[in-house]
């Protein structure tokens, strides 16, 4: 009875159809698009929801992947939303985004562009604003969504994120918080170290009630599992440290295969991820918190993931490594097999030696 009790107030509380309702009138046909791309909403907005607090002044950020940027700003499109360039933009998107991306070429990662539209976040390959006008309760009001072409993954750009409190993420079928003792029940944050972000950032988040700690605290360094930061614990996306509220996916279109040999899976790419919060000491031994992980790239996956440690680097890389050979030597682009199948089946080894 009382587990029923909770389950219908979380289906309440955290309606992510309902949410989403204010940027699309069509909130599973997102939320599909999400499931077949691997979409993710962070930022505010992800922080609004798990809150339950509303920012009026806050716009939607979506994280894409590599190579599915094209399709998304089609969509966007599609809906009613506008491409609003900035002062070094084209009018039209489709001359800065290709709908060819191929995943079969080699991949290093690559580094931010330059000039007067660089991001203000690392590994943010560039940012395409969206916006449209509609009348909610009887008021003209202008939506904007801010599409963001990540390098790597999304959750290695959001792990360089300014600060704590806005590592949240939400995928079609769940939404999860990286800090959520912290960040919801003390109220509190750490400035990443390293971390480039607009001016104001930090403040917009102390006027909004949250502490800003600067640095680790030397008991955090001497018992790192009662620190709701868990500095030096490797982490997992949807670990036991993680707030994760599994979302309702009635009517959510599932996943394609990728191509008729691959294997068919069901998860989110951002779920198989993982990282360590670990330190930086100054010369005056005060130690500041850093997000260190490890990408793996290979075409023998079609998504990028990251992991805590080389020694599971090594692992998947290395198989990796002769998968690809056989894949390269035998296989085209058009006749491509994917083995993100596998990518936690390796996790779930890793975690459990």
């Amino acid at each position: 009875m009382a587990h029923q009790a909770v389950t219908r107030f979380l289906q309440r509380a955290y309606n992510i159809n309902r949410h989403l309702s204010r940027y699309f009138q069509d909130p599973l046909q997102f939320r599909s698009l999400q499931a077949r791309t691997g979409l993710v909403i962070s930022g505010s907005n992800a922080l609004q929801f798990l809150d339950r607090t509303s920012y009026p002044e806050s716009d939607l950020d979506l994280y894409a992947h590599p190579g599915h940027l094209y399709e998304l700003m089609e969509w966007l499109e599609s809906t009613g939303y506008n491409f609003t360039p900035s002062a070094h933009q084209a009018q039209d998107w489709h001359k800065h985004v290709s709908a060819d991306w191929d995943g079969t070429a080699t991949r290093f990662p690559r580094t931010p562009c330059d000039g007067p539209d660089r991001p203000w976040y690392p590994d943010i390959a560039a940012v395409y604003t969206f916006k449209q006008l509609v009348v909610i309760n009887g008021e003209a009001t202008e939506l904007k969504v801010q599409v963001i072409e990540t390098i790597c993954n999304p959750i290695k750009t959001i792990l360089k994120f300014h600060s704590t409190c806005v590592m949240n993420v939400i995928t079609y079928n769940a939404a999860y918080s990286f800090y959520p003792v912290a960040t919801f029940e003390e109220r509190s944050i750490f400035n990443i170290c390293g971390s480039r972000h607009r001016p104001g950032a930090i403040a917009k988040y102390v006027k909004r009630g949250w502490r800003v700690y600067a640095a680790l605290r030397p008991w955090e360094m001497a018992h790192p599992n009662t620190s709701s930061f868990f500095p030096n614990v490797t982490r997992w996306v949807g670990d036991r440290h993680c707030w994760s509220i599994q979302l309702d996916t009635s009517g959510v279109k599932p996943r394609p295969a990728l191509s008729r040999t691959s294997e068919q899976f069901c998860f989110d790419p951002s779920a198989q991820n993982g990282w360590i919060m670990s330190s930086e000491a100054s010369r005056a031994g005060i130690y500041k918190p850093i997000m260190d992980c490890y990408p793996v790239m290979t075409t023998v996956f079609r998504y990028n993931y990251i992991v805590p440690n080389e020694a599971i680097l090594a692992d998947i890389c290395g198989w990796a490594a002769c998968q690809g050979r056989l894949n390269h030597t035998h296989s085209t682009k058009e006749h491509w097999t994917w083995f993100d199948a596998e990518v936690p089946r390796f996790l779930e080894l890793a975690q459990s030696g």
